[in-house]
């Protein structure tokens, strides 16, 4: 891990860019910005053409999704840094009989290594989905849009501040160049809680006083170190135990409740943070160096706290819910229940809607043939950083503001990307010993 040069930045220039970026954020976390455009392929009588940059899981049932939300695309090119995930996602797609006609990635459109996003970028697609490991987020993002695509970034973006900091950047570069950015965080597009979340903006649970998020759960799979693999290869199969690449479990997957938290807080950021957490379960070299548990609290104005816990232990009780307690009701977000009570109590009419993933493509794709213009930068950035918040105050063990911690220089990129180069040195943080940086 290298934290980066600073010497082209005085002192006073640091602090207005720290003003800067919390503006940005400030403005943009709350809701998404839409423009208007040309529309892309007005009233879909044209092919909108789509590269998928990372072809695991979630990138094959991204495509799926977006291959569904509108008739007339077709997945024309693929990207990956190993040559399987390719293969396997295209053979699974091919499988399915709602969007196989769909498929046109011919040999010469699957695109392998570290420069394989490159090289789709080159091609005709109109419409990249980032699905690659989260640290590749901020560079793919800014290639892309650079490239003129519109983009479907998978969640979360950043696995540092210096990856925010890009991030905030090209989400400017897309409002300059009229180019969507849609967020993978997939609660924004749940029509009930779009609902939910208007309610509380309006007054129905009265002062927002506490907010409390848990979401535990058993974790994911671990892949074996074959012979003959490079460490780079081997963390790169295993990217979910690096914090390099996957910013730790609680960025990677418990994103979705500091989103949750934030969108509740009208894009409010933070005063300040603190946070313990560990390993205790996950002790083995196969869990690389990311913790089991992280337990968060977040001081916010107005004398509102919002508590937050995750673990990834396998043997335990699952738990998933947001609850959010305001002064004349409570709102409840969870898999048992879903609604408000209180003074103005309040529940959905029914509990079939479609899965939000598939929304946020089908609201994706609507938008560019009507010529809005999506961009979700703003909040995915913000939500984002409160996961690294945490992270960071766990880590150390110090409590952190907001600008404190936007004002970090620890760069988790590796000297360079390739299979015989040395990923970032990294040991498991210890709190009051590791150093924020």
């Amino acid at each position: 891990m290298k934290p980066i040069e600073e010497n082209a930045r005085s002192d006073d220039s640091r602090r207005e860019f720290l003003k800067t970026s919390g503006a940005i954020i400030g403005a943009g976390s709350a809701a998404s910005t839409v423009t208007f455009a040309p529309p892309v392929h007005a009233a879909g009588d044209e092919t909108i053409r789509l590269g998928l940059v990372g072809c695991g899981g979630r990138g094959t049932g991204a495509v799926r999704q977006a291959l569904t939300a509108d008739a007339n695309t077709r997945l024309t090119a693929v990207a990956d840094a190993f040559a399987d995930p390719m293969s396997v996602c295209l053979q699974s797609l091919a499988r399915q009989e709602d969007v196989s006609k769909q498929l046109s990635v011919d040999v010469d459109h699957r695109f392998e290594g570290f420069e394989g996003y490159r090289r789709l970028l080159d091609s005709d697609v109109d419409v990249v989905l980032l699905c690659t490991p989260p640290h590749f987020r901020p560079m793919h993002l800014r290639a892309a849009l650079e490239a003129g695509k519109h983009v479907f970034a998978e969640k979360p973006v950043a696995v540092d501040v210096p990856g925010i900091r890009s991030v905030l950047e090209s989400t400017e570069i897309a409002k300059e160049k009229g180019l969507a950015i849609v967020s993978g965080l997939n609660s924004r597009y749940s029509f009930r809680m779009q609902e939910l979340m208007d309610r509380i903006h309006n007054g129905a649970i009265g002062k927002i006083q506490t907010l409390h998020a848990v979401r535990y759960a058993g974790g994911v799979w671990v892949r074996p170190r074959e012979p003959k693999m490079t460490e780079m290869q081997y963390q790169m199969r295993n990217w979910y135990y690096f914090t390099w690449l996957s910013g730790d479990f609680n960025v990677e997957q418990f994103v979705h409740q500091y989103d949750q938290v934030s969108w509740a807080l009208q894009g409010q950021t933070p005063q300040r943070c603190y946070s313990t957490g560990g390993r205790q379960a996950r002790t083995g070299e196969q869990y690389g160096h990311i913790y089991d548990h992280f337990s968060s609290v977040f001081e916010f104005g107005d004398d509102v706290r919002a508590f937050m816990t995750t673990r990834h232990q396998r043997g335990c009780s699952n738990e998933s819910h947001l609850a959010v307690v305001g002064t004349k009701g409570s709102a409840t977000l969870s898999r048992k229940g879903f609604g408000i009570t209180g003074e103005n109590p309040w529940s959905p009419e029914a509990d079939d809607e479609t899965d939000s993933h598939q929304l946020e493509h089908d609201a994706f794709f609507a938008a560019l043939r009507q010529g809005r213009i999506i961009n979700n930068g703003g909040y995915m950035a913000s939500s984002t950083m409160l996961g690294l918040l945490a992270r960071m105050t766990a880590y150390t063990g110090q409590t952190l503001t907001w600008d404190q911690a936007m004002g970090s220089v620890l760069d988790l990129s590796p000297e360079s990307y390739d299979w015989d180069a040395a990923p970032p040195p990294a040991e498991v943080a210890v709190p009051g010993v590791t150093p924020f940086v």
